[in-house]
């Protein structure tokens, strides 16, 4: 299949986008709601490559590559938590409770944003399941009951039962992976209608702007009546993740680009290895003078980028990674 050289700058602008969800700044709060299609556009994506002839041979290869990454990621944030647990002379890193929510519901106990990498590991063993079963068609019909139990156990949960859920109920594999990876494949199954439907680029973009603003409207709206619940996802996130993959879609990018190749090449690296600048930047920021913290403060996204596509593509030159 002819590489979609738009698709990867998308999975680097993604990537990048998980960097800003995390880092603390002065504007992280102003600018979460957009951010928020990160994870979402992530899956909508792996959802439109996965679709082809030979789906079945092509699900088990990922299903491999990902219990390899989720071992070796998984490994190396224990080792980095047991360090700081000698540190902090606290052991308390593994329950029997945290066990249970890694393996129900993708909770990684040893780093926070690992969940992503077991929810998709998840997401392809049912996919293959139900393709091997016949019954692919079946998960479609899933698509929006996934996404209203997000809403109702997640962001809008203050609104409709007046408490908060512990967002790893619905941050796992079934709310957010199956609804937006079968999303992808929806549009990929509909691939013909969709690149050939007037004006797409004008609509996508204008579906950007939209529901960017309808993002920030809502998240202002549930934080004026104090009803702003800690969860991710907006109403408006599902609109604005699948606008912006429309977009980037409808761009005709024939050639390589210094993005599109981050984004093949690191996008994943990115999004598995930045917690740990983020670490060592916060850590190493504490000795520099008063006029670097505050540099440092604005600038730290772009800092963590670089230093993780930098410890990226040196892992790649020693053939440490693919």
């Amino acid at each position: 299949m002819k590489r979609l050289y738009n698709i990867d700058s998308l999975k680097f602008l993604c990537a990048f986008l998980v960097v800003l969800i995390h880092m603390h700044t002065p504007y992280q709060e102003s600018i979460m709601p957009l951010t928020r299609c990160a994870v979402p556009c992530f899956f909508i994506i792996s959802g439109y490559m996965m679709i082809d002839l030979k789906l079945v041979e092509h699900l088990k290869r990922s299903i491999k590559k990902m219990v390899l990454i989720l071992k070796w990621s998984t490994l190396l944030f224990a080792i980095v938590k047991l360090l700081f647990a000698f540190k902090n002379n606290d052991f308390s890193i593994l329950s029997t409770k945290d066990l249970g929510k890694f393996i129900l519901f993708n909770e990684n106990p040893f780093g926070f944003h690992l969940w992503y990498i077991g929810a998709y590991l998840y997401v392809l063993i049912i996919i293959l399941y139900l393709e091997k079963c016949n019954k692919l068609s079946y998960i479609y019909w899933s698509i929006p009951i996934l996404l209203l139990l997000d809403l109702c156990f997640g962001k809008y949960s203050l609104v409709l039962w007046h408490k908060e859920f512990p967002f790893y109920y619905v941050r796992n594999f079934a709310c957010v992976g199956l609804p937006y990876f079968t999303i992808g494949m929806l549009l990929k199954r509909h691939k013909s209608r969709v690149l050939n439907f007037d004006n797409l680029q004008i609509l996508a973009s204008g579906g950007v702007i939209l529901f960017s603003l309808t993002s920030l409207a809502e998240d202002r709206l549930l934080t004026w009546f104090d009803m702003n619940a800690t969860r991710d996802h907006y109403i408006s996130s599902t609109f604005l993740a699948v606008s912006l993959f429309l977009l980037f879609l409808s761009l005709k990018q024939s050639k390589v680009n210094v993005f599109s190749k981050l984004g093949e090449k690191d996008s994943l690296y990115i999004y598995i290895f930045h917690p740990l600048f983020m670490t060592f930047f916060s850590v190493a920021n504490k000795y520099l003078s008063n006029m670097w913290q505050e540099m440092y403060l604005y600038c730290s996204p772009l800092i963590v980028l670089a230093a993780t596509v930098l410890f990226s593509k040196t892992l790649r030159i020693l053939h440490i990674c693919e």
